[in-house]
């Protein structure tokens, strides 16, 4: 019965119907998804529960059927805002779907025998029955927020890895359509929750985003590579992993290795018993007090591989000692790091990196960042096309510029084209004056024409300066700005 209803499903329906079903979801949990809540790098959807008098919220993993619905419907979908409902109604996408037309819906398309509370039944019943010990009680009563006071103690240890191994055991899948799957495989979307940052939203980045994502997925350590402005931090704000650990910066190699023990240890105390044998009260005593030597080799010990993502914002100015203690690590943690650039004499901890480059935004997404940046104060601009044409000019495409020119020109109350002209960004590319290289080179060239008629020599090699003099008038502009220092 829930193939015949999947096969009558259009995109829409089939993604509700499969959220509940696969993910164990409410209707009226469906219903109040955002697209702020669907993480595809973390293959997670972010689930608030309506039915306590307190809200709670769980995070729930998603089956592959699942995240190919999505994929779907995500080219269906009109409002890609992370507050937008990701179930809108027709006539007012400022509300989500009601959930009794949902309701009325699945039981038409299979003659009144399937209901919404059918599907999230049969989800918490196909983990159960496929699970292989009662591991899977537990961790069906994870995915689908059943918390009680008497049960809650039961299921606070619940991994999420429990929960991924949950969702994949009631996926079962023909051997045609598994292979169709590696064959053909379906191009993912890549929802990257937009929380922190100048900007609510990501422009571009789509090829970065998605190979970020599918190295997250392989447990791959990645370099970010990126000038000033262009977007490692917004990037890295918003990346969100279980059991992420962010460190600033990685120059104190002792400091960092002991934080980031700590930080283990103040999650989970117990795992101190292993290697410290100290008081709870002395473990950050006993901890700051070790060389980081011992640290890393504590780091290991109350760790399984690849079990934290460890984040690091810039390791451009990396200590040579930073650089032994990261070579320790990479291979147990998983390591995304972001840089300027690094010394190749400290780039010894990359080997088993990949790496991300960052660009400044192409023109055409440097001007729907302009408009959406602009559109509070629109109708103050009076010439909008120069407006944007100026700033992209300035900028040069590097988002943190964007943002801050926009900013600069909202304080303004009249934006008028002189005004436009006047405001410039302090990195912009500067301006190179050609004219007094082009009276210089025409004078020479002029001169040592008639010099080599007037001397009755040979004049070969005086138009041969002068042909170069008239190459230099063609491509001198930009000989002159690739030797320029381009920003302050």
């Amino acid at each position: 019965m829930q193939d015949l209803l999947l096969a009558k499903c259009n995109v829409q329906y089939k993604a509700i119907a499969l959220f509940m079903m696969d993910a164990g979801l409410r209707v009226s949990e469906v219903m109040n998804l955002r697209v702020k809540h669907i993480n595809t790098l973390n293959k997670t959807v972010f689930v608030e529960s309506l039915k306590k008098r307190k809200p709670e919220h769980r995070e729930v993993p998603m089956s592959e059927r699942l995240l190919d619905a999505m994929t779907d419907y995500w080219q269906k979908m009109k409002g890609r805002q992370p507050d937008a409902f990701l179930f809108p109604q027709a006539k007012d996408p400022t509300k989500h779907k009601d959930r009794r037309s949902v309701w009325r819906r699945l039981k038409k398309y299979t003659d009144g025998a399937v209901h919404p509370h059918m599907l999230r039944h049969t989800c918490a019943t196909r983990i159960v029955n496929e699970g292989k010990d009662f591991e899977s009680l537990r961790a069906a009563q994870k995915i689908l927020g059943h918390k009680s006071i008497s049960t809650t103690e039961i299921y606070t240890h619940v991994s999420r890895d429990q929960m991924v191994e949950a969702i994949q055991n009631i996926e079962k899948t023909g051997w045609l359509e598994r292979i169709s799957r590696k064959v053909f495989p379906k191009k993912r979307i890549h929802i990257v929750p937009v929380e922190l940052g100048l900007t609510q939203f990501h422009i571009g980045r789509k090829e970065e985003l998605k190979q970020l994502a599918d190295l997250t997925q392989k447990k791959i350590n990645v370099l970010i590579l990126g000038g000033q402005g262009v977007g490692k931090t917004h990037l890295l704000d918003n990346y969100k992993m279980p059991n992420l650990i962010r460190v600033g910066e990685f120059k104190s190699n002792k400091e960092v290795l002991g934080g980031l023990l700590l930080a283990i240890l103040e999650r989970e105390p117990e795992r101190a018993e292993f290697i410290l044998q100290v008081e709870e009260a002395r473990v950050n005593e006993i901890v700051m007090r070790k060389s980081p030597k011992y640290l890393i080799h504590d780091l290991v010990a109350v760790t399984k591989k690849h079990e934290f993502t460890l984040v690091i914002d810039d390791v451009t100015t990396i200590t040579p000692t930073a650089v032994t203690g990261l070579e320790k690590l990479k291979n147990h943690f998983h390591i995304v790091c972001a840089a300027r650039r690094v010394p190749v004499e400290k780039a010894t901890f990359l080997t088993n990196f990949e790496r991300i480059d960052l660009k400044p935004l192409a023109r055409p997404e440097t001007m729907e960042l302009i408009a959406r940046l602009s559109k509070p104060f629109l109708n103050r601009i009076e010439d909008y096309e120069a407006y944007k044409n100026h700033i992209w000019e300035n900028t040069n495409g590097v988002p943190l510029y964007v943002c801050e020119m926009v900013d600069r020109y909202s304080k303004e109350a009249d934006i008028n084209t002189e005004l436009v002209k006047d405001i410039r960004h302090t990195a912009a590319l500067q301006e190179i004056n050609f004219a007094p290289f082009v009276v210089g080179v025409l004078a020479c060239m002029t001169v040592l024409r008639y010099w080599s008629r007037i001397s009755g020599e040979d004049a070969g090699p005086f138009y041969l300066l002068a042909a170069l003099g008239l190459v230099f008038l063609i491509f001198g502009r930009g000989i002159i700005a690739a030797t320029k220092k381009k920003y302050i």
